[in-house]
């Protein structure tokens, strides 16, 4: 047992937006400007190339549940290259240290290179002067702790200052490095002369003792130093003595962020608490102490700010998106802003019935600090799944939702400040006919009361870094903890009846709990069209790109790098819509895993083991020939590679890497493009089902005409189920059009889309009753091929054949699988129901089935174009979101009859399904507003319209095009 026990890795899941989820404690600039690092709540530090406006890194370390690694601040050596971390790094409410260890990572390749020991407590402050090669930290109990040469290989330990405070908010070097600066939240400005390592007696210094400094600037000449007060001072000091120099007027505001600019000539001054919607950041003149200019991109607190080199650009970061913006210090005008693609959810709701939650991102108090008794309002939804419904995208807002519960008949809720002091809503106070109960939170519970709502004889309140409390309302008595948010918890709405709560966080993510056994049912985060939901045992289903987005961060120790693994890498495995709809179906996650899988635990299997490991970039410097580039695969041997059983896909053709023999031992190959801009994407993927993908951009601009290929077609259509009499809900599964679909569409590509090729092969598994009685279709067919051939849609032929047929193709051609009749879902498997499908009882035969991973599969390996249309789902529960995502992660074009929880309807006066009708018009010409052709995008919005019509919005079909051109289907 213990050994199994060490081998059980220690994760958290993390989501990777392209931004930080939780508030920006610091940045840190290159010398020459180039790359600028931030660190965050989030407990991640990002490495930016803010030019491009790209996260170019993550550097990731040891974290926890709580507050166990939050980074507070950084330091960045000269060139960029290595970069100092430190903030919160012990267990969460630990009682025993250390908690203050920096960390040195590697900024290109990710690597903690070394750990720097000796601060015992949670670190707030990081400074490193060049000059000296010397770098201090302090935060908690005042100590400052220096290090020479912290980059290098072997940083000496210096003697320690003691600045005589409780804790120190800042640092800085100053004077050439002959002075280092320390602003305390109790003991004002410190200063010690680094040549003798005396503190020196500050000029004017005992006004600041009493008020807590939260800024401290240093100028790019080093002469002056900017302090902020709390209570909104903001000076200017002498750096050599800490003499006051001039102030500038109080701010209505805390001065969190200071930087100067402009040659020193202005300082810039954000505001960190208290700033309504009026008080961003501004720039000062110090010659004239008048604002010149404001800025205000940001739409809540800015928490940190430096000058880039050169004094002319400003970075800031806060807001509510928790962002960096980067603006010119002297006109207020904005340059550019490094962002993620996620938004806060300010506002949860739950249907009354449990059927669907809810959500918004309006901030409800945009001039308030916190506002837990006013509710934003609610924009999006997601119908939630039941027995014959499936989990479906999310969607615009329909019905009325049940929001927080803020009051009861006999009990006043008011929320307030600590009467100590301390933050606003630190204090939640019930008073009921048993007199008042305060319920305080302090740093090692959230910091404040963000949200609330009671729950019978329980109030729930979230606050600061995910920390959400479920406390009795008679006593005040802890009943236990809901965890895994990260950020300030924003938002909650409980269903007692149905036992479910929901909360929103600065996280950005949404989350589902079991209310009486505080279990972590689901997670769910969106952006834009991408979306995923996920259980704690990290199954999940998502939109075709929502699984980049989320992933394990997998720790390896205090004194390592921690890896990070995406859900994608580990799709083959995770990607399960039946857990997750069975998860919300029941509350019971790990339940639902064991039922269908046997263990709850596969992903700690998963995560002990290695991913693929490998780059990838264009290789300009090795001569291609006409047509192909040159792509250079590093970090890996050759031997792994081709171990790995790998695929290169060019937008969405799939296309042979031809390797380049002779590149002195580098691992070079030709890869073949297309006119235009070509999205090379490498897949590598391992015996585990691990899958590695990078990806490149080529563009090839010659003057040439694609080539035109090889058509291939294999339609199904089954009419026909002979053994399933009762088989379809007591009645017979027999259908009307699946033969006539197959063979229309077969007919109009004949007609239109075959002449775009060099020439055209296909396969035709249809029943033979269906179209014995269809002689005009039979005559329409023999012009094609002798209908002798055609095959009996049976389980094995269907596989065999489609196996054979998909390996035809070359990478120049074109191939296109259509199918027509019954699917069903058993389990987390999709199932076409072929001809001589049977039941025993209640329960399918699945050996008399077609199993369509195996199909998909084939597909996936198939070279050139891929394109799959399915009008299979004519029975509940028969759509599979599953297959969807499989066909869309290989680039494959996908067109399906139905969306989720939608069936595909037929109609007699058509003789066709409803889709296919749509997509062979569509085909014939309708979808041709221009008369040059029908081309891909044209035809997805017209089938989509006209089924949408013709099925009076009672069928909406699905289609996923990516990374793909615009190409013609089919010719005027």
């Amino acid at each position: 047992m213990a050994a199994f026990a060490q081998a059980v890795p220690d994760y958290q899941l993390d989501l990777d937006t392209g931004g930080h989820r939780a508030a920006i404690r610091g940045l840190a600039v290159s010398a020459d400007g180039a790359v600028l690092v931030s660190v965050s709540d989030d407990k991640t530090a990002r490495v930016w190339d803010w030019q491009r406006g790209e996260s170019t890194a993550i550097l990731r370390g040891q974290i926890g549940t709580g507050n166990e690694g939050l980074i507070h601040a950084v330091a960045l050596s000269p060139d960029g290259r290595f970069a100092a971390v430190a903030g919160y790094f012990g267990g969460h409410v630990a009682a025993q240290g250390p908690f203050g260890d920096v960390r040195v990572f590697d900024t290109r390749s990710g690597r903690l290179l070394r750990v720097l020991e000796g601060h015992d407590l949670m670190v707030e402050a990081l400074a490193y002067d060049p000059a000296r090669d010397e770098l201090a930290a302090s935060g908690q109990g005042g100590m400052i702790h220096r290090w020479r040469a912290p980059f290098g290989d072997a940083p000496e330990p210096l003697a320690a200052l003691d600045t005589e405070a409780n804790r120190v908010r800042a640092l800085a070097y100053a004077a050439g490095g002959t002075r280092l600066a320390a602003a305390t939240l109790d003991y004002g400005l410190r200063l010690w002369d680094l040549e003798t390592g005396a503190a020196m007696e500050i000029p004017d210094a005992e006004p600041l003792w009493d008020v807590p400094l939260v800024g401290l600037a240093v100028g790019a000449d080093g002469t002056r130093l900017a302090v902020a007060g709390d209570d909104g001072r903001v000076e200017l000091r002498d750096a050599r003595d800490g003499h006051l120099v001039a102030a500038l007027p109080v701010q209505p505001f805390r001065p969190d962020a200071l930087a100067f600019a402009g040659g020193d000539r202005l300082l810039t001054v954000s505001c960190g608490y208290r700033c309504g919607e009026d008080h961003r950041s501004a720039t000062w003149s110090l010659d004239t102490f008048t604002p010149v200019a404001d800025y205000r991109g940001h739409d809540a607190e800015v928490r940190a700010a430096l000058a880039l080199p050169g004094g002319e650009i400003v970075a800031t970061a806060g807001g509510r998106g928790h962002e960096i913006h980067l603006w010119r210090a002297e006109t207020g005008a904005a340059v550019r802003q490094l962002k993620g693609l996620g938004q806060s959810i300010a506002a949860v709701g739950i249907a009354d019935d449990g059927s669907a939650v809810a959500w918004g991102t309006v901030d409800p108090c945009p001039d308030r600090v916190i506002c837990p008794q006013t509710l934003g309002p609610l924009d999006r939804m997601l119908p939630l799944p039941g027995p014959d419904r499936s989990l479906s995208a999310p969607r615009a807002i329909e019905g009325d939702f049940l929001r927080a519960v803020l009051d009861m008949p006999g009990l006043a809720v008011t929320i307030a400040g600590a009467r100590d002091g301390g933050f606003e809503g630190a204090d939640l106070r019930l008073t009921g006919p048993g007199g008042m109960q305060t319920l305080r939170r302090d740093a090692t519970t959230g910091y404040y009361h963000t949200a609330y709502t009671l729950t019978g004889d329980t109030v729930i309140t979230g606050g600061g870094n995910g920390i959400l409390l479920a406390q009795a309302l008679a006593d005040g008595r802890m009943a236990g903890e809901f965890r895994g948010h990260t950020g300030d918890i924003l938002a909650l709405a409980a269903l007692p009846r149905a036992n479910r709560l929901i909360s929103g966080s600065a996280d950005q993510t949404l989350r589902i709990w079991n209310l009486d056994t505080r279990a972590l049912i689901a997670s769910i985060f969106t952006a834009g069209p991408d979306w995923i939901v996920w259980t704690p045992q990290g199954y999940y289903q998502s939109s075709p790109e929502g699984d980049r987005l989320v992933g394990w961060h997998v720790n390896q120790g205090q004194g390592r790098e921690a890896r990070f693994i995406r859900a994608r890498q580990l799709r083959q495995h995770l990607h399960s819509p039946e857990i997750v709809r069975r998860a919300l179906m029941t509350g019971d996650p790990a339940g639902a895993v064991r039922d269908l899988r046997g263990t709850d635990r596969e992903l700690d299997t998963l995560l002990t083991r290695a991913a693929p490991e490998f780059d990838l970039r264009l290789a300009p410097d090795i001569a291609a020939p006409e047509g192909f580039a040159a792509i250079e695969v590093t970090g890996a041997s050759l031997e792994e590679v081709e171990s790995w059983g790998y695929s290169v896909l060019v937008n969405d053709r799939r296309v042979p890497p031809l390797r380049v023999a002779d590149a002195g031992g580098r691992l070079i190959y030709h890869i073949a493009l297309e006119p235009g801009e070509n999205r090379i994407l490498v897949t590598g993927q391992n015996d585990y089902g691990y899958v590695t993908e990078r990806s490149a951009v080529a563009l090839f601009n010659a003057p040439v005409e694609p080539k035109a290929g090889k058509l291939y077609v294999a339609v199904i259509g089954v009419n026909d189920y002979p053994d399933l009499p009762e088989g379809c809900n007591g009645r017979s599964c027999n259908l009307d059009y699946p033969v006539a679909d197959a063979l229309e569409f077969l007919d109009v590509v004949r007609e239109r889309t075959a002449p775009l090729f060099q020439g055209m092969e296909v396969r035709v598994m249809v029943s033979r009753g269906a179209l014995d009685q269809q002689p005009l279709r039979r005559d329409r067919l023999a012009a094609l091929m002798d209908p002798a051939e055609v095959m009996e849609p049976e389980a094995r032929t269907i596989t065999d054949e489609l196996t054979d047929f998909l390996a035809l193709p070359g990478p120049d051609d074109t191939t296109v699988i259509f199918a027509a009749g019954h699917g069903i879902n058993i389990d987390e498997q999709y199932y076409l129901i072929p001809a001589d499908g049977e039941k025993r009882g209640e329960n399918w035969r699945r050996s008399s089935l077609v199993d369509w991973s195996v199909i998909q599969e084939e597909i996936g390996f198939a070279q050139g174009r891929r394109i799959l249309v399915l009008d299979t789902c004519h029975a509940a529960n028969a759509f599979n979101a599953r297959l969807e995502k499989d066909a869309a992660d290989a680039r494959v074009v996908v067109f399906s009859a139905t969306a989720a929880n939608n069936t595909a309807a037929e109609r007699a006066d058509l003789g066709h399904g409803i889709f296919t009708w749509a997509l062979v018009e569509g085909l014939r010409g309708k979808a041709d507003p221009s008369g040059e052709g029908v081309r891909l995008l044209n035809l997805a919005d017209y089938v989509y319209r006209e089924v949408v019509r013709l099925s009076s919005q009672k069928q909406e079909p699905f289609y996923h095009i990516s990374q793909t051109s615009n190409f013609l289907l089919a010719r005027p």
